[in-house]
């Protein structure tokens, strides 16, 4: 508990100290997204398996989207996703997945988005899976239209 505390306050320290990091997403916009996963917690070495993913988000709310994706897995099953991400202080922004196929599974994480430009965005993602008891990071990149 006392790392996502710290984490958090790093965020915020980060966020407060460049304020011109803010998303322009409003209601009714969507955000489409492709990355991978750079490690996991369950694995011997980097990019020991594979594991890709593509994401639509449509914001429901400013600060509020949900989502739905496909999660190509190399020598694992492939998943559906579902989920939905708050942004309670932007560029920081929480997330839940549900990864629907063969070895199901819950992810839950933490995320911080980079404008690169007013439509893309750099994203890094945290995510802890609930069934697999595995914690992996992630880099995406992702384009807005509104």
């Amino acid at each position: 508990m006392k790392k996502i505390g710290t984490i958090l306050v790093f965020l915020l320290t980060v966020h407060l100290g460049t304020g011109t990091l803010q998303a322009q997403q409003a209601a009714g916009s969507f955000l489409i997204s492709g990355g991978l996963d750079l490690i996991r917690s369950d694995l011997d070495q980097v990019l020991e398996r594979a594991q890709f993913g593509a994401e639509v988000n449509y914001f429901y709310l400013h600060q509020l989207s949900f989502s739905g994706g496909y999660e190509y897995n190399l020598n694992q099953p492939n998943h559906i996703t579902a989920g939905i991400r708050w942004y309670p202080l932007e560029p920081v922004f929480l997330r839940a997945r549900a990864l629907v196929g063969n070895q199901a599974d819950l992810g839950i994480g933490l995320g911080y988005t980079y404008n690169l430009t007013y439509r893309t965005r750099l994203e890094t993602m945290a995510d802890y899976y609930v069934q697999g008891s595995a914690l992996g990071a992630r880099l995406a990149i992702a384009v807005l239209i509104n």
